[in-house]
Order: C-alpha cells, then sequence, then structure tokens
C-alpha cells in the first residue's frame, strides 16, 4: 500500500474543487467544470500571425483507451458538455473525467510530476437540496459504487494510479463552517463561545443557492434549504441579452466569465462584426435581475437573519453578489477563497480521528 491521503472534492456545477493537508499545509486546486472529446494537436497548422498560445485543456485517457478534454478552453478543441442536472452527481463520464482528472492535478501539485500510486480516502461535497432529496441515498450510493476502488488513467501523458478506500458524502456549505473554524489537524481553533454560536452559511455557487444553519456545532432544519437560484440565472440572462442586442450566441460558461470579469472591475468587451462592444451594463443588468431574485428568496427563508451571530458567505457567486448580501445582512462576513472555501474546510475536517480509517495492511 502506498501513503495514504485524506482528501476532498466540491463538483460545482461551474468548477470542480479539492483539497488536501500534507505535511501541515492546505493545498487546493480549481477545474472548469467542461469536459469535452477531441484533441488539442493542430499538427502543422498555423497562422504564422503570433506565437502567442492559450493554455492547454487538461487531457485524461483511461485504461480502455477514453480520452476527455477537462477545464478551460476545453471549446477551443472539443463541443463543450457542462450537465447542470443532479444525476450527473453519482456516476457519468463527464463526472469520472472531471473527478479523477481534478484530484490527479491535486497530487501532481504537491508531490510533483511522477509516477503516482497513491491510497486516499475522499470527502465528497454535495448540494444541501440533493442530500435533502428523495434520491439523496441513490446518488451517495452511485458516487460510492464508481469512486471507491482503483484507477488507473493518464493525466496529461502522466501516469496514476489511485486507491479510493472510502467516500464519505457531506453538505458544501458545512466545508465553509470548518474552514472558518478547524486548523489543518481537524481541531476547533477558534473560541469556545463560536462553537456555541449561532452560524449561518449561504453558499453560492453556479447552479445552486444553499443556506445552512448551526447553532451549537448542530444543525438547524428550520433554516437549511437549499434552491438552484445560483449564478446560473444571471448568465442565462447574459446570454439572452446579447443575443438579442448583439445577435452573438455565448456559451453558459462565457456568459458567467463576462459577469465576473465586469465584477472584478475589468474590460469588458467582446468584438463584433469589427467593433468593439463594451458588454459591462449588459453583465450589470443580468447580475440586477439575479440579485433580486436571491433577495426575494432570503427575505422568505431568512427574513432579517438576525437569529444569527455571524453568517458566512461562501461560494464562487459571492465573488459577484458579496457587496449586495452584505447590504442586507449586517452580520454578514465574506470567506477569504469563497470559491475553494468547501473544499478546503472539508479537507480540515478529514484530518479528524475517525472520519477515515487507515486500510489495514496485508501480510
Amino acid at each position: 500500500m502506498g501513503p495514504f491521503f485524506k482528501m476532498a472534492l466540491d463538483p460545482g456545477f461551474g468548477c470542480f474543487k479539492a483539497a488536501m493537508v500534507a505535511e501541515g499545509e492546505l493545498y487546493s486546486v480549481i477545474l472548469p467544470s467542461l469536459v469535452g472529446v477531441g484533441e488539442t494537436s493542430l499538427g502543422l497548422l498555423q497562422t504564422g500571425i503570433t506565437r502567442q498560445k492559450k493554455s492547454l485543456p487538461q487531457q485524461i485517457r483511461f485504461e480502455d483507451g477514453q480520452t476527455f478534454l477537462t477545464g478551460s478552453n476545453v471549446g477551443l478543441y472539443a463541443r463543450p458538455s457542462q450537465r447542470l442536472d443532479t444525476e450527473h452527481l453519482g456516476d457519468s463520464p463527464e463526472q469520472r473525467a472531471l473527478t479523477l482528472t481534478t484530484l490527479g492535478l491535486l497530487i501532481q501539485q504537491v508531490f510533483g510530476y511522477e509516477e503516482f500510486d497513491i491510497d486516499l480516502g475522499l470527502i465528497a461535497a454535495l448540494p444541501v437540496h440533493v442530500l435533502q432529496g428523495a434520491d439523496a441515498r441513490s446518488v451517495v450510493q452511485a458516487l460510492e459504487t464508481w469512486l471507491v476502488g482503483d484507477h488507473h488513467f493518464e493525466l496529461n501523458d502522466r501516469p496514476m494510479h489511485l486507491h479510493i478506500h472510502g467516500v464519505k458524502a457531506l453538505a458544501q456549505p458545512l466545508g465553509s463552517f470548518f474552514e472558518w473554524g478547524l486548523n489543518t489537524e481537524g481541531q476547533w481553533n477558534r473560541a469556545p463561545a463560536d462553537l456555541k454560536a449561532s452560524v449561518a452559511v449561504l453558499d453560492q455557487g453556479f447552479n445552486t443557492l444553499d443556506l445552512f444553519h448551526l447553532s451549537g456545532g448542530q444543525i438547524v432544519r428550520r433554516f437549511t434549504n437549499g434552491e438552484t437560484l445560483g449564478m446560473r440565472r444571471a448568465a442565462k440572462i447574459m446570454q439572452d441579452l446579447v443575443l438579442h442586442k448583439l445577435d452573438r450566441k455565448l456559451s453558459m460558461h462565457e456568459a458567467d466569465d463576462l459577469i465576473r470579469q465586469s465584477c472584478n472591475g475589468h474590460k469588458v468587451e467582446m468584438v463584433i462584426r469589427g467593433e468593439g462592444v463594451d458588454l459591462k451594463p449588459l453583465a450589470r443588468q443580468a447580475l440586477d435581475v439575479a440579485a433580486g431574485e436571491v433577495k426575494a428568496y432570503l427575505s422568505q427563508t431568512w427574513e432579517d437573519g438576525k437569529v444569527f451571530d455571524t453568517i458566512l458567505l461562501t461560494g464562487g457567486g459571492i465573488l459577484a453578489l458579496g457587496e449586495r448580501i452584505r447590504s442586507v445582512y449586517g452580520n454578514a462576513v465574506e470567506m477569504v477563497d469563497p470559491v475553494t472555501a468547501n473544499a478546503r474546510g472539508l479537507a480540515r475536517f478529514a484530518q479528524r480521528a475517525g472520519v477515515f480509517e487507515l486500510p489495514k495492511q496485508v501480510a
């Protein structure tokens, strides 16, 4: 048996995130949730105009010969797939390619690029409404069925061999609570009063908005809920606006990128029929509509939020909506790295004694 590690995977609809603790340090990776079947080689094709190259997508090849491209710029080489149904969380070709690519990238980041043979236990972060749903058990069982076992594959032409001994499914926003409260050994690292406090988590993802409430370290059902009010709403509105006003089609991922650029203060421009067009007004309009829907949902479920001592804001969508939500809830605090906070927190939790038992050595 190789070295045994404990990892966390957050398979989001916008991007996959993974995290692990190694020698007291916390590591994380992000992979856009895009996957396609294609090749990156252009042969001898070239323009002769510029040497600048876009970063290539990741390439994963399985033992049966199936090859997938994943992550950034997949759309430049293949027709990208970005499934938004919850069924894909259990098992699908896209799920397998994205999951193993993400875990492989994390291992390569921590250990370098040698050939790997690694044993691990994995915590999988799932949306609140999935774990509350009638099909929760079947989704988790499907995830365990394909994940637990041996995985042989090549990632960017480098062989990898993972032995996954166990999978535990936990709610995504619970990870941000752990990121807020635990150290890298999985021990409570804040004042004892914070563990007894009323803490809410608002997790704004690409496809879902998850609300979570803990009091005294226990989940409170009344204020824990989930809805498909993620950033895809804003992205869909952006798609429609650009098509209607500029007669240009955007993918959901492209529309989401433009909205995020506008929130980060970057120039948002597209060249259409030889003319540069400022897209910031359209991005702002799409975001305003989406933010209004989120606020309406929050007012019904959390009301004024004064039953909470602290509200933790997390998820990639908080980079766009955080300021607007903080204007409503004065007790809201934005996570330092909201995109990876869930994975990082669950990686901390995974270090606690008893979460994963070390596999028994066979003589």
